[in-house]
């Protein structure tokens, strides 16, 4: 390996062929392509031609190494587990701790769900059926060991403090971030609302913690087929934590999708804003009801628990927005208009959960009013 320990393109493939997942006929076909894909990580995909092949996910320093070698414990634990995970993650070939490099099925001719949705111009029911398992399955996975440290209990999600921000935290900001801290720090109830949340968080199931439709890659059974399977992705930040955050999460990517499709400007009168949105909430709603219809099917949650867990599932959604605001501002100087749209129905929505459920997400409540 070179000095900064990071693997070359020529050493991946070296690196590969000593573990013997590669062999030399690969190299002699001439059928074996790298390409890097970095991001946070250091990252190869080593495809073998167009049937298989492998990404290897390196991290180095004190911040990426622990996270890759805690992702890697998570794949062990879920593909342990026996719950029928398996089938929504990518094959787990190993993990190196000494050069913290973590290998992992290389799944070709697949599109995150963002790319999916947009190139469809629409919502898929089957693939939001298919989440909907996914995630009902990673719920039902209980710690069995406490104290196992790949199962940890963690804290609460990070943006339930953000109107609590650090000096840190402050200097981290960009200009436009500063904007969002100060409109949350505007309105108590913003605040209060966020505090109940964070008081509020249940370590009681497994949880993926980050998911998103960027982090569920769907694909067919071969290249050219339609693409009906779901796999889900970096789980770094996985843990024993409240399940209604991921489900949250889900309710928000479709919010999302939805409003920053919405042409903001000063030249249109806002109650036209809606009426031209490309991807319109309603017709996402049939997707909605069947993911939640499938998780709740897959949890085995009677309709009184089902009930509370999408009332605090639609809270945790209405955080979870105003986490993507500030995702969406970490580089901009200014907040948009869509950011801003952003904000304030993450407050109708915590004011008003039930209301939301029912009008935005197409989910009523089904049983008694709840508090």
């Amino acid at each position: 390996m070179p000095e900064n320990g990071y693997l070359t393109p020529s050493e991946a493939v070296s690196y590969l062929l000593k573990r013997e997942l590669l062999h030399p006929e690969h190299i002699v076909a001439g059928d074996l392509t790298v390409a890097d894909i970095s991001r946070r990580h250091h990252n190869y995909k080593v495809a073998v031609g167009r049937a298989s092949g492998y990404v290897l996910k390196q991290g180095i320093g004190k911040e990426k190494a622990p996270a890759v070698a805690r992702e890697a414990a998570m794949y062990q634990v879920l593909e342990s587990n026996g719950t029928g995970l398996r089938r929504y993650l990518p094959r787990f070939y190993g993990y190196d701790a000494e050069a913290n490099i973590l290998i992992l099925e290389l799944v070709e001719g697949a599109q995150n769900l963002r790319e999916y949705h947009v190139q469809q111009g629409h919502a898929s029911i089957l693939l939001a059926r298919a989440l909907g398992n996914a995630l009902g399955t990673l719920h039902r996975t209980v710690e069995r060991d406490k104290k196992d440290e790949k199962l940890a209990a963690d804290p609460p999600a990070w943006i339930l403090s953000v109107h609590r921000p650090t000096s840190k935290f402050f200097h981290e900001c960009s200009g436009a971030n500063l904007q969002l801290i100060r409109i949350v720090q505007q309105f108590s109830e913003f605040g209060e609302h966020l505090d109940g949340l964070r008081a509020g968080w249940q370590t009681e199931a497994l949880i993926h913690r980050d998911i998103k439709w960027d982090n569920c890659m769907v694909f067919g059974k071969s290249p050219s087929a339609r693409k009906t399977r779901l796999c889900m992705i970096d789980w770094e930040l996985a843990g024993v934590g409240d399940p209604c955050w991921d489900v949250g999460s889900v309710f928000n990517d479709y919010l999302s999708f939805w409003l920053l499709s919405i042409p903001v400007t000063g030249e249109m009168p806002p109650d036209r804003f809606l009426e031209l949105a490309r991807f319109p909430l309603e017709k996402m709603q049939p997707a909605l009801l069947s993911f939640w219809e499938s998780y709740v099917k897959k949890r085995g949650l009677d309709s009184a628990a089902a009930d509370r867990s999408l009332l605090r599932s639609v809270r945790y959604g209405a955080a979870r927005l105003v986490q993507t605001a500030f995702e969406q501002m970490q580089m901009s100087m200014q907040l948009t208009g869509n950011i801003v749209c952003f904000l304030q129905l993450s407050l109708n929505m915590l004011q008003r959960p039930e209301e939301a459920a029912g009008r935005l997400l197409g989910l009523p409540i089904r049983g008694m009013r709840l508090p």
